[in-house]
């Protein structure tokens, strides 16, 4: 099933996902290299004689992507935000509405198209739609009756994560207990925060709030324990290797009562994804209706 729709285009594969009926011109107007091969993208809302103003802010909900319409490609491409409404979707008085993206390298042709030379593709125009239901708040859960977020990522399905997240530690009324745990591989010989993706802005996250109810657990891979343990600016809770069901365990904790509370995202790799969903459903006291995950593949 897997190979069946892979092989199906961005909006093939989420034809029954749900989708603003507006479509918004948007410039790229910032490129960042987060390592050699991700890149985060910022698309901005357009001058105030196009359809999406800088004063307008952009709609969309944490863990939404983009339908991207590149005028010189067929189909559409599909992109996480990883930005967040409540700030980066809001204009301020030193910069319009934006979103974020985060593009990893790839031969999907809008994904090439944004891998171009930075002076080829900034200031282009192009079109974008959000769509998605693998969002906060979660589809037809009562959010008051949620005690605790787990939000499970693997390599690059960090992005509708990362925008969650971000939106929960904004939030006054967010659930008591917020889990993260985010496993990736490094890139380089040397290990540096800054060139893993979006672990820097966790971190700051974190720090800011100053809680211990929240908490990030980082697994990194194509490493050793000893590299990790001679790296600077890491989190407190960081091991070599892959996540594995136990640290999965430890996520949910072992209080039943706060596993009947418990919502989990899962995102990352098919295999990843399918193993982690059917293991967390299967939990004693955790809901497989609140265990919820992306198939962007």
């Amino acid at each position: 099933m897997a190979t069946v729709r892979s092989s199906l285009s961005h909006e093939e594969r989420t034809a029954q996902e749900p989708r603003e009926a507006r479509l918004e011109p948007v410039t790229v107007s910032r490129i960042d290299a987060v390592n050699d091969t991700i890149r985060l993208i910022r698309l901005s809302a357009m001058k105030p004689d196009h359809a999406l103003k800088p004063t307008t802010k952009v709609k969309f909900l944490p863990g939404q992507w983009l339908d991207v319409f590149i005028p010189s490609l067929p189909k559409a491409g599909g992109f996480t935000i990883t930005s967040t409404p409540s700030h980066q979707g809001t204009p301020t008085s030193n910069r319009a509405a934006y979103f974020e993206l985060a593009i990893q390298k790839s031969t999907n042709p809008p994904a090439q198209w944004l891998w171009k030379p930075e002076s080829e593709i900034l200031d282009a125009r192009i079109i974008v739609r959000t769509g998605g239901s693998f969002v906060w708040p979660p589809p037809g859960i009562d959010v008051d009756e949620i005690e605790q977020v787990v939000l499970v990522a693997g390599g690059v399905g960090i992005n509708p994560l990362i925008s969650i997240f971000a939106h929960l530690m904004s939030s006054k009324e967010r659930p008591k207990k917020v889990r993260f745990v985010y496993g990736t591989k490094v890139e380089e010989v040397s290990i540096k925060a800054s060139r893993i993706l979006f672990l820097t802005r966790l971190m700051e996250l974190i720090k800011e709030q100053g809680d211990t109810d929240v908490q990030l657990d980082l697994f990194l891979t194509a490493t050793s324990q000893k590299e990790i343990d001679g790296a600077a600016d890491l989190p407190e809770h960081v091991k070599a290797g892959r996540i594995e069901k136990d640290d999965l365990e430890a996520a949910i904790g072992e209080d039943r009562s706060v596993r009947q509370a418990t919502v989990a995202y899962v995102c990352g790799p098919p295999v990843m994804t399918d193993q982690f969903v059917d293991f967390l459903s299967t939990r004693d006291g955790m809901d497989k209706r609140k265990v919820l995950c992306e198939k962007w593949w």
